[in-house]
């Protein structure tokens, strides 16, 4: 298989004080009883996860079990306490504020479940609606979101 678009290994985030070296001094993978012990709340344990170009990315779980913390971690929204997150061979954790605004805007893209949709805008507009923001003309707008909207099966 090619190599994957977004690649995620060994990915972490804890909340509590000074998660890195929390993690660090339990080589990485500590247990439920030390992070219980040491107070710390684990959003995402571990996560490795590759996606690949024409793949979408279905997480599914239950409420609080970190998936949107994890695809926030994929996007550095937030950052991760540890692990890789690589997007399209580039290291995310080392991108700069300015790389991270143009990947975002350019070549990432993440729907949450609580995603408000124009209700007075057809699904063509709602899809077109990025692009009118950055200023792409009425007609490539257009085409571009029938690209995604076949893609995604929403035709």
């Amino acid at each position: 298989m090619s190599e994957a678009k977004i690649s995620c290994r060994n990915v972490w985030k804890l909340f509590g004080s000074n998660p890195e070296k929390f993690l660090a001094a339990h080589g990485g993978t500590p247990d439920t009883e030390a992070l219980t012990a040491g107070g710390y709340i684990p959003a995402v344990r571990d996560a490795t996860v590759d996606v690949h170009e024409g793949e979408i990315l279905v997480l599914m779980g239950l409420s609080g079990s970190g998936k949107s913390t994890l695809v926030r971690c994929m996007s550095r929204l937030i950052e991760a306490t540890s692990g890789e997150i690589d997007f399209d061979g580039q290291d995310l954790r080392a991108a700069s504020e300015r790389e991270l605004v143009e990947i975002r805007r350019h070549k990432m893209g993440m729907v949450f479940q609580h995603f408000a949709l124009f209700p007075h805008r057809t699904v063509l507009e709602n899809v077109a609606f990025p692009l009118e923001v950055q200023g792409v003309e009425l007609a490539e707008r257009n085409a571009r979101a029938l690209e995604i909207i076949d893609l995604v099966g929403l035709h």
